[in-house]
């Protein structure tokens, strides 16, 4: 069914920040929006020092810092629109208030005709004003309103339905693709209906539909809510920038969540890795079997891994506290913002505007303090991790370079024990010799002598005695002079090794001294 609805309104409250990576975009996809409509004059910006909420308009004065502009819909009929529009610096921050509608009265000061709800898919001409088109770093408010009938105002169960027909033709979609109904209500009297999921980015963002309830008095209509949206303009414009910030940074946090879930992941799988490794966790004989340089080489590795893994978790918390800081400060602006209108309307529910300070933000609030406070130790987890690795990696090192240094040390007293056994066998065989040569040499030729004691009728004069006595006296004189060396080396050797234990004895008792 297509509802007539009166005076059909299109606010867009757009956000960027002004030290983004194109802070002129917002202005440019303005220019956009302005030539599709043919809207007129064009929008001129005066450059302001950052860090105020000041306006931007050229030629602004205190009490009107708006633009007033005309122009008209694409339709066949090129229907006649008229609008304002508010460019702001909010501190960190550019705003773009928009607003284009068809005007309550006509040329002549009659009341315009009433319109379709149709005609919302003429205001968004090729999505222009949806968040993927304006591209908003910090987020945008759509706020489509209209005036019912006084036949309508009698009907409330129809009121959903012609605030679903318009989000419909605005987004130009079926009836059963619009976005999810978050809540609805009364504000200034009349109803209202906020479309959306706060906690998601959405391609069609933050949408409110508010329905005027009025009468009308002196051929126009009157309606407390269309009244305070005028004279509360700016607060609006506060207020939606506060929730945007807020929704903003929660969805930026999930993404950081996500960063943080799988650096604290990381940490515990590289400690249940390591885990069943350590000195404490192993028995001798399963420590014996494993390959120290393979366990070194891995603990190494781990190494080098944890610290990066760590840096960037405690970046990521460091971020994921300063995001819960940055929702906690505009959540308190909104509420104050929210506060100053009470002041002024102390009778006015205004429980569809609080229900975001009082819930939503403070749901964002509490969950991500919880999540801190599970997230926090991770760093805590690593740090400890990589003390405990680089201690078991200096023992195993040091371990390792002492099973070294003692190998090198076996090897070269087993050297020098091969070479002192060999010193000794050359000085003995050396010492044998020697005297075997003495023994020859002396003068006494005792082998002779002894020989003629035994043969006395041989003789010895060799070769005139025969070969086969030559060769007897050959072998007793050489048998005889080396079994002389033979002996003198041994006594050689018993005298060594006694004077070898005497030492050691000696030097054994030194230490047992000292």
């Amino acid at each position: 069914m297509n509802f007539k609805i009166y005076a059909p309104n299109v606010h867009l409250f757009a956000y960027h920040l002004y030290q983004s990576k194109n802070s002129e975009e917002l202005w440019q996809k303005c220019q956009v929006i302005f030539d599709k409509f043919h809207l007129a004059p064009p929008l001129q910006l005066r450059k302001v020092a950052p860090g105020s909420r000041i306006d931007l308009l050229v030629n602004a004065s205190h009490n009107n810092i708006l633009l007033t502009v005309t122009g008209h819909l694409t339709n066949p009929e090129k229907k006649k629109i008229t609008g304002r529009i508010c460019p702001l610096q909010i501190y960190d921050s550019s705003a773009l208030a928009l607003n284009i509608r068809i005007p309550e009265l006509d040329d002549n000061q009659q009341l315009t005709p009433e319109v379709e709800t149709s005609i919302f898919r003429q205001f968004n001409v090729d999505e222009c004003l949806l968040p993927a088109q304006i591209n908003p770093s910090l987020g945008q408010t759509l706020l489509l309103t209209a005036w019912l009938s006084p036949q309508q105002q009698q009907e409330p169960r129809k009121w959903r339905e012609i605030a679903n027909e318009c989000i419909q033709f605005f987004l130009d979609v079926d009836a059963e693709n619009i976005p999810p109904l978050y809540q609805s209500g009364l504000l200034f009297d009349s109803p209202i209906y906020e479309y959306g999921i706060p906690q998601a980015n959405t391609a069609s963002g933050h949408i409110i539909v508010w329905l005027f309830l009025g009468e009308k008095i002196n051929s126009k209509y009157y309606s407390k809510a269309d009244e305070n949206l005028g004279f509360f303009y700016q607060e609006f414009i506060d207020l939606f920038f506060y929730r945007s910030k807020v929704t903003k940074t929660y969805q930026i946090n999930r993404e950081v969540h996500r960063q943080i879930y799988q650096g604290y992941e990381e940490i515990k799988q590289i400690i249940r890795e390591i885990a069943p490794k350590l000195p404490d966790n192993q028995s001798p004989q399963t420590a014996n079997n494993l390959s120290v340089n393979h366990l070194l080489a891995e603990y190494k590795q781990k190494l080098r891994i944890l610290p990066k893994i760590d840096l960037e978790y405690s970046n990521s918390l460091r971020e994921f506290n300063n995001n819960l800081l940055t929702i906690d400060i505009n959540n308190h602006n909104y509420a104050e913002k929210l506060r100053q209108i009470q002041d002024k309307l102390p009778t006015e529910d205004l429980s569809f505007l609080s229900l975001f300070n009082q819930k939503i933000a403070t749901n964002f609030q509490a969950q991500i303090t919880d999540e801190q406070a599970y997230f926090a130790p991770g760093s805590t987890l690593a740090d400890k991790a990589i003390a405990s690795i680089r201690g078991i990696v200096e023992i195993e090192q040091a371990e390792t370079d002492r099973a070294l240094a003692k190998a090198l040390k076996d090897k070269e007293e087993t050297a020098q024990k091969r070479d002192k056994k060999l010193q000794l066998a050359i000085a003995l065989a050396g010492t044998g010799l020697a005297v075997s040569s003495i023994s020859a040499d002396n003068p006494g030729k005792p082998v002779e002598s002894i020989l003629k004691k035994i043969y006395p009728n041989q003789s010895l004069d060799c070769p005139n005695s025969g070969i086969n006595n030559c060769l007897d006296f050959s072998g007793y004189y050489v048998a005889f002079h080396v079994g002389v060396g033979v002996i003198a080396a041994l006594i050689l050797a018993i005298f060594i090794l006694l004077v070898s234990k005497i030492i050691k004895i000696f030097e054994a008792s030194s230490r047992k001294s000292s």
